[in-house]
């Protein structure tokens, strides 16, 4: 009695004390932590576009294959009190914004919360592990490979309008995408000049074959070479073949010590008056930023985000001599580096 009396005290004085502040705001913290939850869990179960249109509960539980209707009665009473879905007469259907672009096929919405349960969250839940095993690391660039190009499209915005720039400025005939994810960038410069012809190249096969379809699709595949490889191995020409190579958020997987060796074969690959163009986000200076490098360092081996500074250094370590830094997105340190050859 004594001891649980002692915690009812505790909890009195805490507020007391000026923490009830604090505890208002776990509350909202716990309120949105909810509402993540129960979006990437409806992601996984493939469901929210099925309830578009209203549906009874035993047709949404035919259709995810449940056995136990109280647990999907009780998921589904989440989303009504989140007011993600409504209920009407065991009729459910999508009713929050972000439930409906869900239920309307948002790529990068639905990236976004896939990415919530399949590896963003393993690093904090692992962290004691990670701490006190040095060779221990996560397998997430690999097994996820997909959904991390997908949800790197969140810069696409920034991103865009930069490499567009390049292409007016240097004019290039041929562009070399390294990491080249889902195809998107590729997209943008090929749709940018109708003579440009680029080479792209993913270590996974998964996002080659993505990119591959969403480019067939746009009616652009003829003008692409896709390669599946790793850049330090990839056996390009005899001689330099581009006038641009593009390193768009994917430097930071490369580990540090190897980064300007990097740079150098990159360099090597270009003709003369080429340009490298590399785009990162750095740290520190943002929570995405802090928690992207925190994700990196978790992996197998040794990706980080660079430092402010860290890629100029290391390009100009490489034999480049014009460097140009321009800040992409006015709130991130999230930049876009041209050096030319």
């Amino acid at each position: 009695m004594g001891s649980f009396e002692s915690q009812i005290r505790g909890v009195v004085d805490s507020i007391r004390h000026g923490h009830g502040a604090a505890h208002a705001l776990a509350v909202a913290d716990s309120r949105s932590f909810v509402r993540s939850l129960f979006l990437a869990s409806g992601v996984r179960l493939d469901v929210f576009g099925f309830l578009q249109t209203p549906r009874h509960i035993t047709d949404i539980a035919r259709r995810t294959g449940c056995e136990r209707l109280d647990r999907l009665e009780a998921w589904l009473s989440v989303g009504v009190e989140l007011r993600e879905l409504t209920r009407r007469t065991d009729q459910y259907t999508t009713r929050g914004r972000r439930a409906r672009a869900l239920a309307g096929g948002d790529p990068l919405l639905t990236a976004h919360y896939r990415s919530m349960l399949d590896y963003q969250a393993g690093p904090y839940d692992e962290l004691d592990v990670l701490l006190r095993e040095p060779d221990h690391g996560r397998s997430d660039l690999d097994a996820h490979a997909r959904v991390i190009a997908e949800v790197s499209l969140a810069a696409a915005p920034f991103v865009i309008p930069f490499l567009r720039a390049i292409v007016h400025e240097v004019k290039p005939a041929r562009v070399l995408d390294v990491g080249c994810g889902s195809g998107m960038y590729t997209r943008a410069l090929l749709e940018t000049d109708p003579l440009l012809r680029v080479d792209a190249i993913d270590r996974s096969d998964d996002v080659v074959t993505a990119a591959r379809d969403a480019l067939a699709t746009a009616s652009l595949a003829d003008r692409v070479e896709l390669h599946v490889g790793d850049i330090r191995e990839w056996q390009a020409g005899t001689v330099p073949e581009f006038d641009v190579v593009m390193l768009v958020n994917n430097v930071y997987y490369f580990d540090i010590r190897e980064r300007v060796a990097l740079s150098q074969r990159l360099r090597s690959l270009l003709r003369d008056g080429g340009a490298l163009v590399v785009v990162t986000m750095t740290t520190p200076g943002s929570i995405a930023g802090t928690h992207l490098n925190f994700m990196l360092t978790s992996q197998q081996g040794a990706a980080s985000l660079p430092r402010s500074g860290d890629i100029e250094r290391d390009l100009r370590d490489a034999g480049f001599t014009r460097i140009d830094t321009h800040k992409l997105v006015p709130t991130e340190p999230f930049i876009g580096i041209t050096a030319h050859r």
